[in-house]
Formats: structure tokens, C-alpha cells, sequence
């Protein structure tokens, strides 16, 4: 009778548990790149679902207190964490925000751009090796016909960031605060339009104006905004149901517009980046750039323990309750870390996180 009357006030306190908002945000750092105080009390940890035997060796506590660790060193206040595996959600815990709530992903929007496309491209007889040119008359219908020097460019070069575009276009970094160009539409009109911001240099350059073509090009062949697409054809079968294209830096579609919970964005990266997916048997089928290790969205890196694919993403702004960064890990068995928090971190702060966590991660 004990346990079942404290069990009855757990559930109703968390019932009365006020969800934190999602907070706009204003621009976006490149994937390996003031402490913010929070009024919002910690919240407790969610139950982790019983998991079997074979997952049991998963140091789960090892890996909280890592994040935790990490926090104190760089003075976060608001952070939430999800480690899961199989398709299974292992352990979520927030300090000052929910695990299950949605907040800014900046990057991370990348591999569900990747996703998508490669999800839809059947039922347009196109393939990674498609290039613009292929796709111009249908880019052509929604005035953004791609000059000469871009329709050699394949959609494999666009998911490497080999096609010689600049990050940004005509928006410095700063730009998102008047969300005047900063916005998917214009970066694609620009680049697709523009010979002037075409490069001869087809190296690796790390690029937001990519996926925002990319975006594009999901919604020319959809015939719907990309949000809707992708959420319908990526988020759903996930069973990653509150993520969405929303927030203030929504019109950054397809390179960084989502806003995703930690749970959320780990059930996404378990459906479709699963070890036994071909893409991740053999991502250079899908695209896949060998120097930098960009595939879908995703980075492929080699790790004291195995192999991983992982992703950073930070939204900038002058504005503390703007700032937002996150991040995920995910090992080649399946194991999966996402994390998000507030606050603005320099390149190391990223580094350690992931330092402390992999080894940890089977």
C-alpha cells in the first residue's frame, strides 16, 4: 500500500510538471566548433524501459555522469541527454529542461535532410550521382533554374560539401536575428541562380547553402512544403512525433530548422542510421567523401573503440535564451548519445564531451 500511494504521487507531481518552451535562435556554427542561468527548477529522471540482457552492459551511469561531469566543467544549466540502443530508448535525463521536449537542433538537421531525399528518390528515378542538371526543369518551374557552372554538380557532391559553395550566402553569421536572408529559400535561389558564388574549388568545405538546396529540392519534387515531407516520410516511421520545423530559425529548413527532443532525435538516428541499414553498411553507395568522412548528413570518424557517425549543431546569438547547441554520437553496434543544452560552447567543449562519452559506449 506504501509503494502504491508513492507511486500515485510521483505520477501526479510529473503530470503538473510545466514543459519548458523551445527558444528562437539566430545562427549556426560550423559541426566541429556566458553560462546561461536558468529560473527553471532541474526536472527527475525518466524511468528507463526494461532492455535486454545483452544491452545490460552498457555503463549507463558511467555515461551520465560524464555528461554531468561535462556540464560542471563548462557551466551549462540546462542540458538534456538520451542513450538509447536497438530502437530502444535506455535512459533519458534533464537538468533545467526535459528530455522529451523539443528545442533547437541547428545541424542536426542535416541528417534528416540527407534522409529524406534519399527516402524519395526512387519514385523520381534519381540516384546520388543525379545532378542538377537533371532535376532543371523541375527547378526551372519554381524559378530557380541552376546556371551552367551548376548543373554539372551531382546531389552526391551536395551531401559531401564538394560543390564549391560558401557556407552562407549574403548573410553573415549574425543575419538570423532579422531572419532577413538567412532562410533556405534564399540560399538556394542564390547558389542554384548565382555563377558568382560558384567555386572552382571542389575540396570539402562545410556548408549550410547545400542542404539548403537539398531542402529545396525535396520540396520541388514533393510538391509540399519540406517540413511537412519530411516529418510525414522520416519523423513519423521513426515514431519521432513532436519534432517539426518550427521555432524561430524555422525558415532555415533543410540546414537547420528542426527542433527535435533528445528523445526524438535518438529514435530518428536508431530507425534509419541502425548498423544493419545499407547506407551504414556501405555509405559509399549513398555518397560518401572518404577525406572527411561526410555521408548523409553525418560525419563517419574512427574511435578508440570501433567506428561512430556523429554531428554538432549550434544556433548564435547575442540574445542568451537564443543560444542552443547539440550533439549525438552513435556507435557502429547501435549505440546511441544525443544531448542538447543552452549556452554557446568554443569547439573544445564539444571535443571533451564527445572524448568522455565513447569510450564509454559499446
Amino acid at each position: 500500500m506504501k509503494f502504491l500511494t508513492a507511486a500515485v504521487a510521483i505520477l501526479f507531481a510529473f503530470a503538473l510538471t510545466i514543459l519548458l518552451a523551445p527558444d528562437g535562435t539566430s545562427s549556426q556554427l560550423p559541426p566541429d566548433a556566458a553560462p546561461i542561468a536558468l529560473t527553471a527548477p532541474a526536472v527527475e529522471e525518466k524511468p528507463a524501459s526494461r532492455t535486454p540482457s545483452e544491452k545490460a552492459t552498457i555503463d549507463v551511469s558511467g555515461i551520465e555522469g560524464a555528461w554531468r561531469d561535462w556540464m560542471s566543467r563548462y557551466n551549462i544549466r540546462a542540458s538534456a541527454m538520451t542513450l538509447g540502443r536497438g530502437g530502444q530508448i535506455l535512459h533519458s535525463m534533464g537538468e533545467g529542461r526535459r528530455a522529451d521536449t523539443a528545442y533547437p537542433i541547428a545541424s542536426l538537421t542535416k541528417a534528416i535532410t540527407a534522409m529524406c531525399l534519399n527516402d524519395i528518390m526512387d519514385a523520381f528515378d534519381l540516384s546520388w550521382s543525379s545532378t542538377l542538371g537533371d532535376l532543371a526543369p523541375a527547378l526551372t518551374k519554381h524559378h530557380m533554374p541552376p546556371h551552367p557552372g551548376a548543373t554539372a554538380l551531382s546531389l552526391g557532391d551536395l551531401v559531401t560539401h564538394t560543390t564549391g559553395w560558401p557556407k552562407n550566402i549574403a548573410a553573415t553569421e549574425t543575419a538570423g536575428e532579422g531572419r532577413n536572408l538567412y532562410t533556405q529559400q534564399h540560399f538556394a535561389r542564390e547558389a542554384l541562380t548565382n555563377p558568382a558564388h560558384q567555386s572552382a574549388d571542389h575540396s570539402f568545405t562545410y556548408s549550410n547553402t547545400n542542404f539548403a538546396v537539398l531542402g529545396q529540392i525535396i520540396s520541388v519534387l514533393s510538391g509540399r512544403p519540406y517540413g511537412e515531407t519530411c516529418k510525414a516520410r522520416i519523423m513519423g516511421p521513426a515514431g519521432a512525433s513532436q519534432a517539426a520545423v518550427a521555432g524561430r530559425m524555422w525558415a532555415t529548413g533543410g540546414f537547420g530548422g528542426w527542433s527535435a527532443s533528445t528523445e526524438d532525435y535518438a529514435r530518428f538516428l536508431m530507425h534509419w542510421f541502425a548498423p544493419e541499414q545499407a547506407w551504414m553498411l556501405a555509405p559509399e553507395d549513398f555518397d560518401y567523401d572518404s577525406k572527411s568522412g561526410a555521408g548523409l548528413g553525418v560525419f563517419h570518424r574512427k574511435t578508440p573503440t570501433g567506428k561512430a557517425i556523429q554531428h554538432n549543431g549550434m544556433w548564435r546569438s547575442k540574445k542568451p535564451a537564443r543560444q542552443h547547441g547539440a550533439l549525438f554520437v552513435m556507435t557502429e553496434t547501435g549505440t546511441t548519445f544525443v544531448v542538447n543544452w543552452q549556452g554557446q560552447l568554443p569547439n573544445a567543449g564539444y571535443r571533451d564531451l564527445r572524448a568522455a562519452i565513447i569510450p564509454q559506449m559499446p
